[in-house]
């Protein structure tokens, strides 16, 4: 009984060693072979605005949101956006005035 114990223990400290060794092996890679992995900015072209901005359209699922609506749509309404933006505001059988609301 004393040797299984043993043998675990042993199987452990093997596992453990092996997870380790692995974990090591990965963390070298990542800082040799993909070196400076976390600075996107050694990678990442300079900024240039586009030509043609994409269209956007924004989907603002609402429920019972008359509480919350009139501060949140017009930061929605007013964002500063290039390119042609909407803003569609679904009602989903709100019993509390949102869809006259976002209507005013």
């Amino acid at each position: 009984m004393g040797q299984t114990a043993h043998v675990s223990a042993d199987a452990w400290t093997v596992a453990l060693t092996v997870v380790s060794a692995l974990s090591f092996a990965a963390w070298l890679w990542l800082l040799l072979a993909r070196g400076f992995f976390w600075r996107t900015d050694v990678r990442l072209p300079a900024r240039e605005e586009p030509d043609v901005w994409p269209s956007v359209c924004v989907v603002v699922p609402a429920r019972d949101e008359a509480g919350v609506l009139p501060a949140s749509l017009p930061t929605l309404l007013t964002q500063d956006y290039p390119g042609r933006a909407e803003v569609f505001l679904v009602d989903d059988g709100s019993t509390d005035g949102t869809g006259e609301l976002a209507r005013e």
